[in-house]
């Protein structure tokens, strides 16, 4: 007596072995074809201008190809550093500094207590390697690569 097979009884084992075959193919399709991704690179040095260190400021490195996103750090005593979490990816950057300006709740709190004191703090007393009245923005274009010794020197 002769057992007849069912459709599906010839089907399954035909899908078994495809999937056998297919499984592994679309894993190293999906990872080994990819590029890895671009990484952060970490970078601290100094920032000067006319040879003194920026006391403080921002630090803004923007993509001179316009694409990507701009980084930005906070120069304290002429000093800055990015981490490999905020730091910029390899490829020119325009270096821009922007002076830091007090908070307006800063002023209001002290301009109630002593507005003299306000005057001298807050509009007489300038970083003398960047004055808060400047308007134009110090610019200059770098080259960040994965090999970047640091400290990196920045010179305005």
């Amino acid at each position: 007596m002769m057992q007849r097979r069912s459709r599906e009884d010839t089907v399954r084992p035909v899908m078994a072995k495809a999937m056998l075959i297919a499984v592994p193919i679309s894993i190293s399709l999906a990872t080994g074809c990819s590029e890895p991704a671009p990484e952060r690179i970490a970078l601290h040095g100094t920032v000067q201008s006319d040879g003194k260190p920026i006391e403080r400021a921002t630090l803004i490195l923007t993509p001179a190809s316009q694409t990507g996103t701009p980084v930005a750090t906070q120069i304290d005593a002429g000093r800055f550093a990015f981490t490999r979490l905020t730091g910029p990816y390899a490829g020119e950057y325009i270096v821009r500094v922007n002076p830091d300006e007090p908070a307006i709740e800063s002023i209001i709190e002290v301009a109630e207590q002593n507005p003299r004191k306000a005057a001298r703090e807050f509009g007489v007393q300038r970083s003398k390697s960047l004055p808060r009245n400047t308007t134009t923005n110090m610019t200059k274009q770098i080259e960040v690569t994965p090999q970047q010794k640091s400290p990196l020197r920045i010179d305005l």
